[in-house]
């Protein structure tokens, strides 16, 4: 049997700009599983709050991206970042211990996959 999830950076962005919230429209419209992809600027507390509200379960994390705004999505590939790297891939690890362990507590389930966003160079180009 086929299992989707809701990626939530794209569903239910026209009903609402937060995150929070398109956990809740996920849910109800009978999404068991959601993606949070870079969920960094809401509180890892929070998150855990709305999913357990909801029983929606993370079945995706992606770290943390680098500068979006600049074209950034991962920066693990650059040598010169590896300090940078190391502290975010730290914050990383503290949203799916709260996010994650949080929620293992309440509902025993558990995220599937996590995923170290490599980079793109200056041509979009690996």
């Amino acid at each position: 049997m086929l299992k989707f999830a809701a990626n939530l950076d794209f569903l239910f962005t026209r009903e609402t700009s937060t995150l929070v919230d398109r956990i809740k429209l996920a849910a109800d419209a009978g999404f068991k599983g959601i993606e949070l992809a870079c969920p960094y600027e809401i509180p890892p507390s929070v998150l855990a709050s709305a999913k357990e509200s909801t029983g929606a379960e993370q079945v995706l994390l992606n770290s943390w991206p680098g500068d979006v705004s600049a074209g950034e999505w991962g920066i693990c590939i650059f040598p010169e970042r590896r300090d940078e790297f190391c502290k975010q891939l730290e914050l990383s690890i503290t949203y799916l211990k709260v996010i994650i362990l949080l929620f293992c507590l309440l509902q025993c389930c558990g995220l599937t996959h996590f995923h170290a966003l490599v980079a793109q160079t200056l041509d979009n180009h690996l």
